[in-house]
């Protein structure tokens, strides 16, 4: 193949690239790129040992001049796929792709990227979340995989990414990451930093921040903040009063009391039995507290639950959200990702248990990394990201996974950052408002000086259900 030469003299091979569709699975959402492939070191340690094959995609810019440094976008989970992920965001970003190339790479380990894809449970053994069975399905998961899960962590995958970018001959890139991305996206600008012109950091994670200890707190705290606008808002008070006290007898009523529930599978349409215990309570709640469109709805599912002991739409509402992540995460990269990088600092104590989740986060990532190879990470990697290039930091309000305050907190070490909060918002707020119109603005000129913030004033949680027709008007 032809050779590049990257910005400090180095030989790099080009990538040769052909049309292709990236597909958001499980949905008709599609962009059309240039895909090829980039053959890596599985352990960087032994170049000459197992090779495996990276995913790149390019989206060239529209316009007719292109600037020289495109936006490398980095996807959630972990275990989300950069080109399964990107056409979801594209449209609120389509701005910045007039006169940017936009870069994906599936992450080592997901997408097309060697992906770490354990067999398919079916999804009410999944929900049914039977703790002696978690060690047996964490086992198979691992004995399946075509891979060795030590060398999926992100520091590696850092290091696929910049390869792709030195073989496509680009010196320098914006980085664009949401949730776990955010995380991705700091572990390359700290290698990485003379590539670097800005950085978005969206729903971000502290790296100071075990992912997974704190799970069960934030949520609480983002669903007593939703039942607290619903008492603050007369037409939802009036129609759910008293939502808190119902979550309350609720969570006590599962806990004691499980119910046998038959819904319809989203997928397939086949019915099937659900035992709905506290377990499945706070995954359904949880599910649902991402977004603000099914945040609108949790008083009008609590309401009918608590005195209705429907758990029916509760259910069925969840399951079609689990259903999206299951098909999105390559939970063999996740597990790799969260038990080198995480585990370790996570308390040896479980949290106490008067949270809706309680121990469960802790219960079985304990289970799982028992049995998970664990790969090595850099000394200071839980120390924070410092750096003076520009970077915009994002946050929903009501985020149930990583609140606002975690982006203060990351944009202390950041001496030209700013934070925006999307008000009413949940999790990722690129897509909400004119939040997409604004992120661009700042890439395009990696400034955030002239930004003009006065539409997010028009920014508000979507109005609440007081039936399952829709929002009030």
């Amino acid at each position: 193949p032809a050779l590049a030469f990257t910005a400090d003299g180095d030989e790099a091979e080009t990538l040769p690239l052909e049309t292709c569709e990236l597909l958001v699975p499980g949905t008709s959402l599609s962009v059309v790129g240039q895909c090829g492939w980039l053959n890596v070191a599985e352990n960087p340690d032994q170049p000459d040992g197992r090779r495996i094959d990276i995913r790149v995609a390019r989206i060239p810019a529209r316009g007719r001049t292109a600037e020289p440094d495109p936006l490398v976008f980095f996807a959630g989970g972990p275990g989300q796929s950069a080109t399964e992920s990107w056409p979801i965001v594209a449209r609120a970003l389509r701005k910045v792709n007039e006169s940017r190339d936009i870069l994906l790479v599936d992450q080592r380990g997901t997408g097309q990227s060697n992906p770490l894809k354990c067999p398919q449970i079916e999804l009410d053994e999944a929900l049914a979340l039977d703790w002696d069975d978690l060690g047996r399905t964490t086992q198979e998961c691992l004995d399946s995989l075509d891979g060795d899960p030590r060398f999926y962590t992100t520091t590696i995958a850092m290091h696929d990414i910049d390869a792709a970018r030195a073989a496509l001959g680009y010196e320098t890139v914006n980085l664009f990451g949401g949730s776990y991305g955010t995380r991705a996206a700091q572990v390359y600008l700290r290698l990485f930093p003379e590539r670097v012109r800005s950085v978005v950091l969206d729903g971000v994670v502290p790296q100071t921040l075990a992912l997974g200890t704190e799970h069960s707190m934030k949520l609480d705290q983002a669903i007593y903040r939703v039942l607290k606008g619903c008492q603050e808002d007369r037409g939802c008070r009036d129609a759910f009063p008293d939502s808190r006290r119902k979550l309350h007898r609720l969570i006590r009523q599962v806990e004691v009391r499980p119910v046998n529930v038959t819904i319809e599978h989203p997928t397939t349409g086949e019915p099937f039995e659900l035992l709905f215990n506290r377990e499945v309570l706070a995954s359904s709640l949880r599910f649902l507290t991402y977004s603000s469109d099914t945040q609108a709805m949790l008083p009008l599912l609590i309401h009918e639950a608590a005195t209705e002991n429907r758990f029916d739409r509760l259910a069925s509402q969840m399951m079609i959200a689990a259903t999206g992540l299951q098909q999105s995460i390559s939970q063999g990269m996740e597990l790799s990702v969260m038990c080198a990088e995480d585990y370790p600092r996570f308390p040896t104590e479980p949290p106490p248990e008067n949270t809706l989740m309680g121990s469960m986060m802790h219960k079985s990532v304990n289970i799982q990394c028992g049995i998970w190879p664990r790969g090595s990470v850099p000394p200071d990697f839980s120390e924070p990201v410092r750096s003076e290039v520009p970077v915009l930091l994002l946050s929903g309000e009501l985020d149930p996974v990583t609140p606002p305050e975690y982006a203060d907190r990351v944009a202390a070490h950041f001496s030209n950052s700013t934070h925006l909060v999307a008000r009413g918002q949940g999790h990722i707020a690129t897509t909400r408002g004119c939040m997409g119109k604004l992120v661009s603005e700042f890439i395009i000129s990696a400034s955030s000086t002239e930004l003009d913030t006065d539409c997010m004033d028009q920014m508000q949680a979507t109005p609440y259900f007081l039936s399952l027709t829709g929002p009030t008007p």
